[in-house]
């Protein structure tokens, strides 16, 4: 196994989980906000300090050694979506790989989100920023959810803009850091109940997990595994108002994990899991707005054109597909539409040039590309792929 199987995995079988509970879809529209399952639809991010789990409370005189029963730990929680107006999330997902020469090697997983509650068919607006660290690599995407439409930044500074109902992708990617803490606590029949704390001034109630055989079956490590994980530990604090999920902080160490070196030789080393959420801010004065460098929703680009100029047949519409891309729909078969177009750039001094569907159009320095097929409505259909 190299050093990044166990990453690889754990991210596997949550993103399995997210999926399998919440769907890969954008709710339906409602003009009433229902109660979710327990994954929250908004994300993490990294905070500064991720702290270690608290040390145990004492529990009262009355009580023996036996570990008492988290019933509440046990049933189904409330989504923080559904029991707040608003707040902020912030999460890290981290690895230290320690080799046989006591070298290093830290993989980091961040993100940092925003719920706010609002009066719109869709009932909030979100946002979060995920950046991926490895070695000398660092890789982000931050998404806005506002209103009707999703934006999408990417680690290249491309923008993507779709309509809200075509955000699945999206959304599930905003929920690796809720989906699986649920599916630890549902399967404790033993979970610890260490008391009421405070966590960023909201009452909680904080259970603890020592269960190695949970999170290999969570990692999808089998039986027979050369991996031996030596220790886990997971934390949860469960808000007293609102029953959802206010925390969680997992530490694990795993041993015999193997790797290849740079010598093409393999190895074994050991990796350090440090895996952490929290909810903060809660109900406080959030506005989430889309960065100055964003294109307006709703706004279809195409170089060379300026708003409204680019030639359209009659009875066609110009919008952003489901991926972002610009998108023509017409009423006119596939040969007209080609014909339509080789008649509209030769009028406005552009070239239009190619075959089989496929065509560059240019004009000076500026180019794109048009690939015109039959859409679902039997019609001529174009869309461009464009360099921003």
């Amino acid at each position: 196994m190299t050093s990044k199987h166990i990453l690889t995995l754990l991210l596997m079988a949550l993103l399995a989980v997210t999926l399998a509970a919440c769907g890969d879809d954008e709710p339906t529209p409602t003009a009433a906000l229902e109660a979710q399952s327990v994954a929250a639809t908004d994300t993490p991010a990294p905070p500064t300090n991720t702290p270690l789990p608290p040390t145990a409370t004492p529990l009262p005189a009355a009580a023996t050694n036996t570990p008492t029963p988290a019933a509440s730990a046990s049933n189904s929680f409330a989504a923080p979506d559904a029991v707040l107006n608003s707040y902020r999330t912030r999460g890290q997902f981290l690895i230290t790989t320690t080799r046989q020469d006591a070298t290093t090697a830290v993989q980091e997983m961040a993100l940092e989100g925003a719920f706010v509650r609002t009066d719109s068919a869709y009932g909030s607006d979100e946002s979060f920023l995920m950046t991926i660290k490895e070695d000398e690599s660092v890789e982000s995407v931050a998404i806005y959810k506002i209103g009707e439409w999703v934006s999408a930044r990417s680690q290249e500074d491309e923008w993507i803009t779709v309509g809200r109902d075509n955000a699945g992708l999206f959304t599930a990617m905003s929920d690796l850091f809720t989906g699986f803490v649920d599916q630890f606590v549902l399967e404790q029949d033993d979970a610890q109940n260490l008391g009421e704390e405070s966590v960023g001034g909201q009452p909680a109630t904080h259970y603890r997990i020592d269960d190695i055989d949970i999170f290999q079956r969570m990692a999808q490590m089998v039986p027979d595994s050369q991996e031996v994980i030596e220790s886990v530990t997971m934390d949860v604090w469960v808000a007293k108002e609102g029953n959802y999920i206010l925390k969680y902080s997992i530490q694990s160490e795993v041993s015999n994990v193997k790797e290849t070196d740079a010598s093409g030789a393999e190895v074994t080393v050991i990796q350090t899991v440090n895996w952490s959420y929290e909810i903060h801010d809660v109900n406080g004065d959030i506005t989430i707005e889309l960065p100055a460098d964003a294109p307006q929703p709703g706004v279809v680009v195409i170089p060379g054109f300026a708003e409204g100029a680019f030639p359209l047949p009659e009875g066609g519409t110009l919008a952003a597909n489901m991926i972002g891309m610009p998108e023509i729909t017409s009423q006119l078969s596939q040969d007209e539409l080609v014909q339509f177009y080789t008649d509209a750039f030769a009028a406005l001094g552009w070239t239009f040039a190619g075959d089989f569907g496929f065509y560059e159009v240019k004009k000076g320095d500026v180019s794109f590309s048009m690939f015109i097929d039959v859409g679902e409505n039997g019609k001529g259909r174009a869309q461009i792929f464009a360099e921003q």
